[in-house]
């Protein structure tokens, strides 16, 4: 694998910081254009994508013996799966109270927590399990 110099890395360093910049001023005063937004948001991909580049030449080769360590296991499975159905009773929780006049913010504050602890376990297991 080769590595990549000081020179190479600042550069890269100082472009992601440029992109992010962009992104950030694209996102923030782009109005309501649709354009505008949507290239502050392919401007942050490509930050992460340089970043990615930038950090995986720095890196040692991995070695088969982490394999095993990151193998998915059936009850990673089933963490997701129980996660899912959290997601859906939080879901008909938000929807029974929405029908009765939404009195309480605690159906959506148990939603929104539920979705988002699903997207990130299912994200993760989704990451490991394209790593192999």
């Amino acid at each position: 694998m080769v590595t990549m110099g000081k020179p190479k890395r600042a550069l890269a360093v100082g472009l992601q910081l440029v992109l992010l910049a962009i992104a950030a001023i694209c996102i923030f005063y782009g109005g309501n254009s649709f354009a505008i937004h949507s290239a502050g948001i392919l401007g942050i991909f490509a930050a992460l994508a340089i970043a990615l580049r930038s950090r995986s030449s720095l890196r040692a080769p991995v070695t088969g013996g982490t394999q095993g360590a990151l193998a998915l296991k059936p009850w990673h499975w089933l963490v997701g799966l129980a996660l899912i159905i959290a997601v859906v009773a939080a879901f008909i929780w938000l929807h029974n109270d929405a029908m009765t006049g939404g009195k309480s913010g605690a159906p959506a504050y148990a939603f929104a927590a539920t979705s988002l602890l699903s997207a990130g376990w299912w994200g993760g297991l989704f990451a490991r399990w394209l790593r192999q």
